[in-house]
């Protein structure tokens, strides 16, 4: 079975606790700090209920979790993350520690905190943390815990050139878990009215450089890409990298589609755009990710090049999705738009939009639906 995050419930806080007194006995504390310790260190249903609580779990067992809660007007507080004995050394921290930066900017929160075990100095260090106070230990007379911090930089970052290929290797998540997928993708098929199995492309391996985006993309189905996505992202060296298309109407307004209840993001507000496929492949190998873009304007707004005044590229890093956006300007006023653009998806088979959301300054970006990347390149676009 493969690992999956997914999050807690109240009937999770026994095992939890096992795990966080087992993981914290695993640094050989001596037997009477760790009887206080399991005594006054409890993870209960009000625990969860209070904090953004993600469990890991294989084979349907939990083997690690974390708690998470925002601590002032900038600040994530990393409250809890443990892994039990058996399941260290094998990426799931270090995976629950990345979701916990998504969650971050989910919040529009740009610092991360956390006090760390006398022990784990050196793990939160190697991910970017730095040690900004110490305080003496309970656990270890003599020693100190670590204060930590992690600065977020912006998400937002223009891009001078894109350059994808396509990848002849496999996706080694899809191939472990093929049974499960199959299953997984079953059960939403009973969910989700607009879905259907098709080819679709995942980013393997990129990176980022003097404005440039290089990288490899490997094709698979998206019954495995939707599996991923709902199972937490659970292989980190895989990417959802897409196209998006930002409209700005001629009063200054981002439009952001509404997506219907029958579409596999139901109630997500984003700009128009979608999921990369064998079609935007060239005949070199090459990914179009503007071709894309274009490609989802047309087929979610009914615009196409003429209609619009191509600006900037832009490019949003958001924990698992990687966005990459051209910013369109249009000569009509946003009411005007939204008119026409519903008119347009009403009009289709698929019907994929259930409104459109205008967005004017930032205070528009309070709704929560509206999807962390959305909302980092509104961000950027609006002024302050």
């Amino acid at each position: 079975m493969p690992l999956k995050l997914r999050p807690a419930t109240g009937a999770d806080a026994s095992v939890l606790t096992d795990i966080l007194h087992s993981a914290k006995a695993s640094w050989g504390y001596p037997d009477d700090k760790m009887a206080e310790f399991r005594k006054h260190w409890l993870i209960t249903e009000e625990t969860i209920s209070s904090q953004f609580v993600t469990v890991a779990e294989r084979d349907g067992r939990a083997v690690a979790f974390s708690g998470l809660a925002a601590d002032g007007k900038d600040t994530l507080l990393i409250d809890y993350l443990f892994v039990a004995p058996q399941a260290q050394r094998q990426g799931i921290g270090d995976l629950l520690l990345t979701r916990a930066h998504d969650r971050a900017r989910t919040l529009g929160l740009s610092r991360l905190y956390l006090e760390a075990d006398t022990h784990s100095e050196a793990f939160y260090a190697r991910q970017g943390f730095a040690t900004i106070a110490k305080r003496p230990s309970e656990m270890s007379p003599g020693r100190t815990v670590p204060m930590m911090e992690k600065c977020l930089q912006s998400p937002v970052h223009t891009v001078r050139g894109v350059d994808l290929s396509l990848s002849p290797d496999h996706w080694a998540f899809e191939q472990a878990n093929e049974t499960a997928i199959v299953e997984h993708f079953e059960e939403a098929k009973k969910r989700i009215g607009l879905l259907w199995n098709g080819r679709t492309l995942k980013l393997t391996d990129y990176s980022f450089e003097g404005g440039v985006f290089k990288g490899s993309c490997t094709e698979c189905s998206y019954a495995a890409f939707l599996a991923w996505r709902d199972w937490g992202a659970p292989d980190p060296s895989a990417y959802n990298v897409f196209g998006s298309a930002i409209l700005r109407s001629a009063d200054g307004a981002l439009l952001f589609g509404v997506m219907a209840a029958h579409t596999a993001t139901a109630g997500a507000i984003y700009p128009p755009g979608g999921n990369l496929d064998p079609t935007d492949l060239s005949a070199e190998g090459k990914v179009d990710v503007v071709g894309a873009i274009y490609r989802e304007l047309e087929e979610e707004t009914g615009l196409n090049g003429k209609d619009v005044a191509a600006g900037e590229v832009l490019i949003a890093f958001d924990g698992p999705r990687i966005s990459i956006a051209r910013v369109f300007d249009l000569d009509q006023f946003a009411e005007e738009l939204r008119h026409s653009i519903m008119r347009f998806s009403d009009s289709t088979e698929e019907r994929e939009l259930a409104d459109i959301r205008i967005i004017r300054e930032r205070a528009d970006l309070n709704d929560p639906a509206i999807v962390s990347y959305a909302r980092a390149f509104a961000e950027h676009l609006l002024p302050e």
